[in-house]
């Protein structure tokens, strides 16, 4: 089963879903507490890499490298110039604030009843989600903003993405980089959610906190159904007419998705990268005729702190920091797609299907997404002041996520062709996961297969 759980292409092509889990409807009280929905990431549409020669679209480069494990060359395109050039590439974006209006109209949420702990239910809430109010909060994160990192992350200097990718290819302290520039913050689009295709409601953890005397504690979370929401990005890269050699960012204020109608368990989204062609292209095997616009794009919810369990304390324990696994806050969507978006911007970059222990939500997928095997597991960088302005506990940290490197999905074929990352590791993190023990032990090898 592959993780691609959204096969939108911006022409238009049906949107297809996997088929969702049935969620229970035991009702609060009399029934054991459920595990919580698992966070989760996915990618919208594809394009074929004969379509990108003399392409209109963002900087890119390719090579090709044979995994030795069953003799199968695999062709990959990423974001930027070849490593070896020693060159620097500029990315330009735009953000654009998306505010979603959700309605309480008697939506019916008993399956999500017992969530997290006995005793725990989520009427629906009439509530707006304004990602506009994040726009500031992500120009001024290391998404954007340069950062030291420590020693034992590399000793870099710089954006985010740029230091995963000098990181990933060995070149710390060369003149490689691959960095974005906004070029603008677009006007907020707003999208009314019918009653029929999501809810707002207090997550676990702030009901939870508010029931057991530590204070209100507001995590209510917007979740809308991944078709309709798809659906609506689709119209709006039709109507605001982005280059396509820009790429735009989709932002949120924790609005995560859900898939199946009205399957508020088979949850939650957080994020998709994906491409697109304008109608009359796609995916298939005709030939590209030259300089046919190829748009590449993000969606990522700003997380707010204790929407998922594990961050703040909680029915799952005390704590003064995040669970090493359970970082999911502010901009950790964020960094999961932009570093997915540089290793496979046109999502055309096959691999030897790889499974892991650490992420089972997505089985058994054959494609390089560097952020998927390690949902949650974060690092942390000082500075992040946002929780003096909006009372959200945030430890005075940024907690970006964890990548794995292409080497881990190549089996030890893509070093040959592009070399190895700056110290041999496998994930940017390195012995900070592997030292996790158990199931994340395994990113100190290649990838296993299914």
């Amino acid at each position: 089963m592959t993780h691609r759980l959204l096969k939108w292409l911006i022409a238009g092509a049906t949107l297809a879903v996997l088929a969702a889990f049935a969620a229970g409807g035991a009702f609060a009280g009399s029934a054991p507490a459920k595990p919580d929905v698992s966070a989760q990431f996915t990618t919208a549409g594809s394009v074929a890499p004969q379509f990108l020669t003399n392409a209109t679209t963002i900087p890119h480069w390719t090579f090709q490298y044979t995994d030795p494990t069953n003799n199968v060359t695999y062709p990959i395109t990423m974001v930027g110039a070849d490593p070896s050039s020693n060159s620097s590439t500029t990315v330009h974006t735009v953000i654009v604030p998306l505010k979603l209006n959700f309605v309480a109209a008697g939506q019916d949420t008993s399956a999500l009843n017992n969530l997290g702990y006995a005793g725990f239910t989520a009427p629906p809430l009439a509530h707006s989600f304004d990602g506009g109010r994040r726009v500031a909060d992500v120009l001024s994160s290391p998404i954007f903003s340069s950062n030291a990192y420590p020693s034992d992350l590399g000793g870099d200097t710089g954006q985010l993405g740029d230091t995963f990718m000098r990181a990933q290819f060995g070149k710390i302290g060369s003149g490689y980089h691959v960095n974005l520039v906004n070029d603008k913050t677009l006007p907020t689009q707003t999208l009314d959610v019918p009653s029929t295709k999501g809810i707002a409601y207090q997550r676990p953890v702030g009901a939870w906190r508010a029931a057991n005397g530590l204070g209100a504690t507001d995590t209510i979370t917007g979740v809308a159904d991944a078709n309709w929401f798809s659906a609506r990005l689709q119209q709006l890269l039709g109507s605001l007419q982005i280059s396509a050699t820009t790429v735009p960012i989709f932002l949120t204020d924790n609005v995560l998705l859900y898939q199946g109608q009205n399957n508020y368990t088979n949850c939650c989204i957080l994020g998709y990268h994906g491409a697109g062609m304008p109608i009359g292209h796609g995916a298939g095997s005709a030939n590209g005729k030259g300089t046919q616009p190829v748009q590449t794009f993000i969606y990522a919810a700003w997380t707010t702190p204790g929407t998922y369990s594990g961050f703040l304390s909680d029915y799952t324990g005390t704590r003064t920091a995040p669970n090493p696994v359970r970082g999911l806050a502010d901009i950790h969507a964020l960094s999961h797609e932009v570093s997915e978006w540089l290793d496979d911007p046109y999502v055309n970059n096959a691999v030897q299907p790889w499974k892991t222990p650490t992420a089972p939500q997505y089985g058994c997928t054959g494609v390089l997404e560097t952020g998927d095997p390690v949902v949650g597991i974060w690092y942390g960088l000082d500075g992040n002041t946002v929780g003096a302005e909006d009372g959200y506990n945030y430890y005075g940290q940024y907690h970006p996520e964890d990548e794995v490197f292409a080497q881990w999905f190549g089996r030890g074929g893509v070093e040959p062709v592009v070399g190895a990352s700056w110290d041999g590791r496998l994930t940017f993190m390195g012995p900070r996961t592997t030292g996790l023990g158990g199931p994340y032990a395994g990113f100190g090898s290649y990838a296993q297969g299914c």
